[in-house]
């Protein structure tokens, strides 16, 4: 048996409903672009398997395992064969907030992406799948290397950056009429900054706009490794134009070429690591990294300098259990772990791999922080030191990664391909 269904359902929240991605001072005073769940359930051999994507920055994973969790419960399958992505936008409401608006947003999300996954499966049809995938330039490095061997956000033409731009297509076999697209990329959602004020799905939602449009089917937007790769146009809607309008361009140029079959192969496993944080510091260093943090992203750190100086004294070595999932389907495969890895990293498991078709990317069943490989350490800047500062009372995330994390979590992706 090889059979797909999609089903899509909208959960723009409600006006004046907090943002997360930046700071700004008022909430969501208006809506720019709707946004979206999208599920897709895939069946082939008696085996069943769930991809979701929801327009957000990114659900804490205790949220998320309950949206997984229901979801198994639903549909009669475990829990490791339901995956749930992010698409990131930096413009997308908050779902952590002590406000009723955000709680009860929460939980409705929640209820809708449930009911997406249990519709999508409803749907199932006799379907057929085909992988492609070209090369655009949507995404530059951000991470500028300053005269004094640090680094800042900024552009770094020479740094890393994942340029596929790759297309799971989903049709019905019978008809040949395309009933899904699952399209993957690498370019941070943040072509909407602090200064704006709207709901948007920012690029992915154009983007997908477009190809629903003209494909006649629900798309889904998936991020690669994205951490140190912002859009390449920023700062105004005429520049999400400008990266919708380049990413679909690359998208409907590979359509034709696209070969479909029935689904021969079709896997979602996951495994878990024991990831090491690195020591907490001295107290003169908390104290230093939490003023530098409040200097640069304007946040307060008191809860997380408190909660440093405590842990100082009780248990300096932090460790986090990290799922690392990974979606097979015929030749190609998705892995996905819930924090932001850096483009070397995605890089290297299609270099180990030999494999276009083998993407890696973050935001996949909730969300951390950042995961720089082990070159970037000595380098500093946001995405190494400052990010568990500001996120971690949130995430958990207290301190950086242990510096050889990203190196054992590819290991992990490529014993999950060969398993």
């Amino acid at each position: 048996m090889s059979t797909a269904g999609v089903f899509k359902v909208d959960i723009t929240p409600p006006l004046g409903i907090e943002f997360i991605g930046y700071h700004r001072p008022t909430g969501v005073t208006s809506v720019d672009e709707r946004i979206y769940v999208t599920a897709v359930v895939f069946e082939g051999d008696e085996n069943k398997t769930v991809f979701i994507s929801i327009d957000n920055i990114g659900m804490l994973i205790e949220d998320t395992l309950r949206i997984r969790a229901q979801i198994s419960e639903e549909l009669h399958i475990p829990i490791e064969k339901v995956t749930v992505v992010y698409t990131h936008t930096h413009s997308g409401p908050a779902t952590v907030s002590n406000s009723d608006i955000v709680k009860a947003y929460k939980e409705l999300l929640i209820e809708n992406t449930v009911k997406a996954a249990v519709k999508a499966n409803d749907k199932r049809q006799s379907s057929e799948v085909g992988w492609n995938v070209t090369s655009g330039d949507i995404g530059v490095n951000r991470r500028e290397v300053t005269d004094d061997g640090k680094v800042i956000m900024g552009v770094n033409e020479e740094g890393a950056v994942d340029r596929r731009i790759g297309i799971l297509a989903i049709r019905n076999q019978e008809s040949q009429k395309l009933s899904g697209a699952i399209v993957f990329c690498t370019s941070h959602p943040n072509v909407l900054k602090a200064d704006s004020d709207i709901l948007s799905a920012d690029y992915p939602g154009l983007t997908r706009e477009i190809l629903e449009h003209t494909l006649q089917c629900p798309v889904i937007i998936v991020q690669g490794a994205t951490g140190n790769v912002n859009a390449k146009y920023r700062g105004s809607k005429e520049a999400i134009k400008q990266m919708a309008y380049v990413l679909s361009g690359h998208v409907l140029t590979i359509i034709p070429t696209t070969e479909f079959s029935p689904i021969s192969r079709l896997k979602t496993i996951s495994t878990h690591l024991k990831m090491n944080l690195k020591e907490i510091p001295e107290p003169n260093e908390i104290k230093r990294m939490a003023a530098r943090a409040e200097k640069q992203w304007g946040v307060n750190t008191d809860k997380w300098l408190m909660e440093m100086m405590d842990k100082y004294k009780h248990e300096r070595q932090q460790s986090i259990d990290l799922e690392i999932q990974q979606f097979q389907i015929n030749e190609g495969s998705f892995s996905g772990i819930p924090m932001e890895p850096f483009s070397e990293s995605a890089l290297e498991v299609q270099y180990k791999l030999n494999q276009e078709l083998s993407f890696f990317g973050g935001y996949t069943n909730g969300y951390l922080g950042y995961l720089p490989p082990k070159e970037a350490y000595p380098f500093g800047g946001y995405e190494v030191e400052l990010n568990p500062v500001v996120y971690g009372p949130i995430t958990g995330l207290w301190m950086p990664p242990a510096e050889n994390t990203a190196e054992l979590v590819v290991n992990k992706v490529l014993e999950l391909y060969h398993e």
